[in-house]
C-alpha cells in the first residue's frame, strides 16, 4: 500500500533527508544538475512536506511535494529561480504574500511508481487540499508542459505578469515550464467539477484509506492529510 503523508519539515528531519536523496536522483535522471547546499528547507518551518511511503517495503520514500509558505525571511525556489531573468516576480509575491500565499514545488516521483499518477495528479490535489490548514489565499507553482494541463484542471491559470506570459526556461535552458497561480484555492471555481469534487473530499476526511482505479489497474492508497 502507498501512503501519502503531511507534516511540518522540521516535525521528521529523516523523512525530509530520504525526500531530498530520492529527489535529487530523480533529477540527474533527466540530466537536471543538483547543487549542495539547497536543503535549508527541512529546518523551515514554512514548509510542509508530503511524502509518498511504501508502507510494504520498510516505509520507502517513492515520491513527494513540498508546499513553502511565503513569508519576509526565505524566498521561494520559483522566485530565486524567475527573479534571474525577470525581477518583476519580487514585487508580484509581495502582492500576494501577506494574505497568505505559497509554492507547490518539488513533485517528484520514482520509476517504482511511475505510471500511477502519483504527482500530477494525487499529489497536487493533497496540496492543495491543504490550504485551509495552513491559510492560505493564493498557491504558485511550475508546470511542465506535460503536466500544466492537469494543473489547469484543478483552478491554476499562468501567471502572465512574469516572463513571456508566465513561460520561462526551467529547470533548464531546453525544458519549458509556465509559473502558474490558483486565486482561490479555498474555492476552486477554475477547477473542473472532478478536480474540485475530489479536493474537497480529501478536505472533509484528511486521513483515510481508498482504492484508486489507474489504467495500470487498483492499488491502495492511504491519506494522512492532517497535520499535526
Amino acid at each position: 500500500m502507498l501512503r501519502i503523508r503531511a507534516f511540518k519539515a522540521p516535525d521528521d528531519q529523516d523523512a525530509g533527508e530520504r525526500f531530498a536523496v530520492g529527489h535529487r536522483k530523480v533529477l540527474e535522471d533527466i540530466g537536471v544538475k543538483v547543487t549542495s547546499g539547497k536543503n535549508d528547507w527541512i529546518d523551515d518551518p514554512n514548509v510542509y512536506v508530503m511524502v509518498v511511503e511504501d508502507t510494504a517495503d520498510n516505509n520507502e520514500i517513492v515520491g513527494g511535494v513540498r508546499l513553502h509558505v511565503a513569508n519576509r525571511v526565505t524566498v521561494l525556489p520559483m522566485v530565486e529561480a524567475i527573479a534571474k531573468v525577470d525581477a518583476r516576480i519580487y514585487e508580484e509575491i509581495d502582492k500576494l504574500r501577506d494574505a497568505g500565499t505559497a509554492e507547490i514545488c518539488g513533485i517528484w516521483n520514482s520509476r517504482k511508481i511511475m505510471g500511477l499518477g502519483l504527482g500530477a495528479i494525487y499529489l497536487m490535489r493533497s496540496s492543495i487540499a491543504l490550504a485551509p490548514q495552513v491559510g492560505l489565499d493564493t498557491m504558485l507553482s511550475f508546470a511542465s508542459r506535460a503536466t500544466r494541463q492537469r494543473g489547469y484542471e484543478k483552478g491554476f491559470e499562468p501567471f502572465t505578469v512574469v516572463g513571456n506570459q508566465g513561460e520561462f526556461n526551467y529547470p533548464k535552458l531546453d525544458l519549458i515550464a509556465t509559473a502558474v497561480v490558483c486565486y482561490d484555492p479555498m474555492e476552486l471555481h477554475l477547477a473542473t467539477e472532478k478536480e474540485r469534487s475530489e479536493i474537497f473530499k480529501l478536505r472533509e476526511r484528511l486521513n483515510f484509506r481508498t482504492t484508486e482505479t489507474w489504467p495500470k489497474g487498483e492499488f491502495e492508497l492511504e491519506y494522512q492529510l492532517k497535520l499535526p
